[in-house]
């Protein structure tokens, strides 16, 4: 909730945690080597819940690309709905700091992989192209659906002032749709 409330974990002091959980400060260091370590248990669940969605829509039927299109969508439709709590989650910071034993399992990290896996499939299938390496179309497909999402929050914001910086935009949906072609394109067509 506080991160969410402040929307970076810069802006939030363990002093700030201790008071929101009813503890004293020396109390978080008992559970958390440090602030780095608090804030990516916080996140941790959040990126569960996407793992999980992203699994799901891996493991539907239909042709690759149509569970790819399936992933693309439920992680947009995860962000939208989660809104300031999936900002926090995409800039939540530095994991340089957290030791391998608690990046084991990552779900964040297992998101990806099944991204990178479907591609796989994919290319292997003979339905994706075969020229680039999967995980740099997996970063590709994943830098797409992302900034689709950071500016369809960011209209949102820019909205709820009347702001006239942000130009109008179509329909979610539109975009949604838009990106998803622009993905399956990206995938299945050679230069």
């Amino acid at each position: 909730e506080l991160l969410v409330e402040k929307g970076h974990k810069d802006a939030v002091s363990i002093r700030a945690v201790a008071e929101r959980v009813g503890v004293s400060p020396p109390a978080i260091y008992l559970h958390f080597a440090d602030k780095d370590q608090l804030f990516y248990q916080c996140c941790r669940a959040g990126f569960e819940e996407l793992s999980r969605r992203l699994e799901e829509a891996a493991a539907t039927e239909g042709s690759v690309l149509e569970r790819l299109e399936r992933m693309g969508r439920a992680y947009i439709d995860y962000a939208l709905e989660r809104g300031a709590q999936y900002q926090v989650l995409m800039t939540g910071g530095d994991v340089g700091s957290i030791p391998p034993e608690l990046m084991e399992d990552d779900p964040g990290l297992r998101a990806f992989a099944v991204l990178v896996s479907t591609i796989t499939e994919g290319i292997e299938s003979g339905e994706f192209r075969d020229d680039q390496d999967p995980v740099a179309l997996a970063v590709a497909v994943w830098a797409a659906v992302h900034g689709a999402v950071m500016l369809l929050l960011d209209r949102r914001e820019a909205e709820a002032v009347n702001s006239p910086v942000m130009p109008p935009l179509p329909a979610t949906d539109a975009i949604v749709d838009a990106v998803v072609a622009m993905v399956h394109t990206g995938v299945t067509s050679r230069r």
